[in-house]
């Protein structure tokens, strides 16, 4: 499968796969009128799927990359979510709720290390981090359809929950058919210096000390971000009092990642990944901040700014990491740093679900947003002298 061909193809499914990572937030505004679920019990349900997903990925990925069963895994996932959904329409009580949300986090595991993977290994040094932000691009505008999906789904067209879960089953089935017909794992053509005594086969040889920092500098930046996106429409519709209102605005809000996702990694492209992430999660944790001051529908374009900065770290982040995978295991590598941001944005909704309860959503805004301003800290730690990081040769078109 020719490059361009197997990046639009991921694309697509990134796009739907990132419909479902975001769909229970807005799910939650939902579930608080007719099951009158608590913020609490919100950010239980988001914290479990998202730290299942978290800890599940790097294991996945190096199953599947030791049986070269990447696309029986993202087609295995897509099949789960499908399911995830089915139950939740099912679904009426908190127990319950916790068992389907568990299935989503298990179901999302595969998708992003092998996607990403994938997409480093076809593109070389000079292109790999455009073609992961316009990979990311996928992802992001599957983030701002969920809410609108979820608006139109009860707001606009008035289904039932049931119906409406039901109806959201449909994007996952799609896409596991589409990707077991058409998806081909690409030629590994890594050019690489394995360590001293490194086999290429140990998952510990992975855990160098770049990762480590790379990975707790996406978790922060991640822990602020999700903590926004995922209580944004409940915030804003304590603002407007207008349920179908308060989803369109976060959506517009999570838009910014459509610039900002291709932009990033042009960026690092040009300037070097370390440089272009430091500076975005910098800025991102300055804006977060002075919105939690700000607030409102008013402050709206300050929020838009710190999402596009905090996007625009993304790709380089993960081209970097895939950069410093050892031993040809890129999923590996990427899935560390990956599953670090998912186990943050597991953090970020259990951490400020309980705090807006008892002190509300701004002065919870502000606690999420020092860990934004911390995620810069651990990049200008980052020192990459005496490793040699993976150059890879480009696949013909």
């Amino acid at each position: 499968m020719e490059k361009r061909g197997l990046l639009s193809l991921l694309v697509y499914a990134h796009f739907t796969n990132d419909i479902y990572n975001f769909v229970l937030p807005p799910l939650l505004v939902i579930m608080r009128y007719d099951f009158k679920t608590s913020y609490f019990e919100g950010g239980v349900l988001v914290a479990l799927y998202l730290l299942t997903s978290g800890a599940l990925q790097t294991p996945i990925a190096r199953f599947a990359e030791k049986r070269g069963l990447q696309r029986h895994a993202m087609v295995a996932g897509f099949l789960g979510m499908a399911l995830s959904m089915a139950l939740f329409a099912f679904s009426r009580t908190f127990p319950e709720f916790l068992i389907d949300s568990f299935l989503l986090g298990v179901s999302l595991a595969p998708y992003h290390p092998q996607g990403i993977g994938a997409v480093s290994v076809a593109f070389d040094a000079k292109e790999r981090g455009s073609a992961i932000g316009i990979h990311q691009l996928g992802g992001n505008i599957g983030m701002f359809s969920a809410p609108l999906i979820v608006a139109a789904l009860f707001s606009a067209l008035r289904l039932s929950w049931t119906a409406a879960l039901m109806a959201m089953i449909v994007p996952a089935i799609v896409t596991a058919v589409l990707l077991s017909a058409v998806f081909e794992v690409p030629l590994d053509q890594a050019v690489q210096t394995k360590p001293k005594g490194d086999d290429g086969r140990s998952l510990m040889s992975l855990l160098l000390s770049p990762i480590i920092l790379l990975a707790l500098a996406y978790a922060f930046n991640a822990i602020s971000t999700r903590a926004f996106s995922s209580f944004t429409p409940s915030y804003l519709d304590s603002v407007t009092s207008n349920v179908g209102l308060s989803e369109v605005l976060t959506s517009a809000v999570i838009a910014s990642g459509i610039v900002a996702f291709p932009l990033g990694g042009f960026l690092s492209d040009k300037l070097g990944r370390k440089l272009v992430i430091w500076v975005s999660y910098g800025l991102a944790g300055a804006l977060f901040m002075i919105y939690s001051f700000v607030g409102g529908v008013v402050g709206l374009p300050v929020l838009f700014a710190a999402f596009f900065f905090g996007y625009i770290g993304s790709a380089p982040a993960l081209a970097f990491a895939s950069e410093l995978g050892i031993g040809g295991r890129t999923n590996s590598s990427v899935a560390i740093v990956f599953g670090a941001g998912t186990i943050g944005n597991a953090v970020g909704p259990f951490m400020v679900g309980p705090l807006i309860d008892a002190l509300g959503f701004l002065t919870s805004f502000k606690i999420a947003s020092v860990f934004a301003l911390l995620a810069a800290v651990p990049v200008l730690l980052i020192t990459t002298k005496g490793i040699r990081t993976r150059q890879r040769i480009c696949l013909k078109s």
